[in-house]
């Protein structure tokens, strides 16, 4: 019997991991990306979570690991919105 790959979690999120356990999955590895996380000029806001969870998982890729990234935005039309600093 094949040994399943491992899975990596391309997140140090509370809310990725309780996401993933509502579904009964838990990572092998949880390592957190540390990319510029700068939108480009006028990337619009799929292009920029697009990119930015590629950039993550390529960040974090192990061989023979299957990797899950992504990324959330918050924005008003077109423009990106920044992080919110505290609650």
């Amino acid at each position: 019997m094949a040994q399943r790959p491992q899975l990596v979690l391309a997140s140090a999120s509370p809310r990725r991991l309780d996401l993933l356990a509502r579904i009964g999955v838990v990572p092998d590895a949880i390592i957190p990306a540390e990319i510029d996380e700068t939108p480009l000029k006028d990337e619009l806001p799929p292009t920029h979570a697009a990119r930015l969870a590629a950039e993550k998982a390529a960040a974090v890729a192990r061989a023979g690991a299957v990797t899950l990234a992504a990324d959330t935005v918050v924005a008003a039309g077109r423009r990106i919105l920044p992080k919110a600093e505290d609650e």
